[in-house]
């Protein structure tokens, strides 16, 4: 069985919420809530929860580790050029800039969670604790500085970081 048929449940999920939301009007403040909900509170609980349950040997997942940074800093290498290849504003750079580096982390853990179980979310959990702070840093900073924000105040405003 091919690995895509592993994230059909997921994908349905996601269809389903578009039905819902569609069909059912329950109306952005609810939306807003849930995802909320799912951010702060379930997906943390979910890593926390395999990274306990899984004992974890740094030392072993330092080259995974490594991999993940590298390549979100080659995506970052790779992005920087557009500003200069297209004409645009700061601020439009500056949100373009993130498609090099930043990866949808759900669709990780869902696709480690399939193929390893428990581990593979713990795992995926580990690479997230690293790399999500990394990206949100970097997002915030550049978001920021082309922006009218203070760099500073956005860095200590975010949850990721």
């Amino acid at each position: 069985m091919s690995t895509a048929w592993l994230l059909l449940p997921d994908f349905s999920l996601i269809l389903l919420g578009v039905a819902i939301r569609r069909w059912m009007k329950l109306g952005n403040h609810f939306w807003a809530g849930l995802e909320k909900l799912v951010y702060f509170i379930l997906f943390p609980a979910l890593l926390l929860s395999a990274i306990v349950k899984t004992q974890l040997d740094l030392t072993a997942a330092a080259p995974l580790l490594l991999t993940a940074l590298g390549a979100m800093f080659g995506g970052m290498l790779l992005g920087y050029p557009i500003r200069y290849l297209f004409p645009m504003r700061p601020l439009a750079f500056a949100s373009i800039f993130q498609c090099g580096y930043r990866f949808n982390s759900y669709i990780g853990l869902a696709v480690a969670g399939l193929l390893y179980g428990a581990p593979g979310i713990a795992m995926m959990g580990l690479v997230l604790g690293v790399a999500v702070p990394f990206a949100n840093l970097v997002a915030v900073w550049m978001l920021a500085r082309h922006g009218e924000a203070s760099i500073w105040r956005e860095i200590l405003h975010n949850p990721l970081i």
